[in-house]
């Protein structure tokens, strides 16, 4: 039988915790480079910050799975934007790594529950809100880790008029929070177009 298997990529714990409490995922022990969280659909690895954690952390649950099962890939975390309000999330439709120029534009056979928006992965975070689009440290590093049923959804915790700074983690983790529907919206969504 062909089991659809779910793969949450997130780089903070505070993005963790509302995703772990709402699937119910075990961690996994022993513990490997990065830990990893499971139940019989869903399994999260914590990167940490950056693209090449991210990609080091994917490889890393890549490694771990049943090839056997088909998987859906997902980063799901914060991002920065210019203009869009804090707590909207948006699914990146272009993703481009601002370094190498690579970029990636996932397809999706159906309407998503969210806005898609262009999302350039930084090295450094931005303070200047001056770029197009959404804008993260992590996507580029998972989307060249994942390869193909990879997806991306940020939910914007910054912009002009609340900056970077003032970020902790109980607000990230209330961010999160806050788009469990759609996030299990989107999942619902890519199993039925399976």
């Amino acid at each position: 039988m062909h089991i659809l298997t779910f793969n949450l990529v997130v780089a903070l714990p505070a993005e963790a915790r509302p995703l772990i409490n709402h699937f119910g995922l075990r961690r996994q022990q022993p513990d490997g480079a990065f830990p990893i969280y499971r139940n019989e659909q869903v399994s999260l690895v914590l990167s940490g910050v950056g693209k090449q954690a991210s990609a080091a952390a994917t490889r890393c649950l890549f490694e771990g799975n049943d090839l056997a099962t088909g998987s859906i890939w997902i980063n799901i975390g914060i991002a920065g934007h210019a203009c869009r309000p804090v707590g909207d999330i948006i699914l990146a439709n272009n993703v481009v790594d601002e370094t190498t120029g690579q970029h990636w534009m996932p397809q999706l056979g159906f309407v998503p529950p969210c806005d898609l928006d262009m999302l350039t992965t930084l090295n450094q975070p931005d303070n200047d809100y001056a770029r197009p689009g959404a804008f993260d440290m992590e996507a580029a590093g998972f989307l060249a880790a994942a390869g193909q049923k990879a997806y991306c959804l940020k939910i914007i915790s910054d912009n002009k008029n609340n900056q970077s700074r003032g970020i902790k983690g109980k607000v990230v983790s209330q961010l999160v929070m806050a788009q469990l529907g759609i996030l299990d919206r989107f999942i619902k969504q890519l199993s039925h177009s399976e």
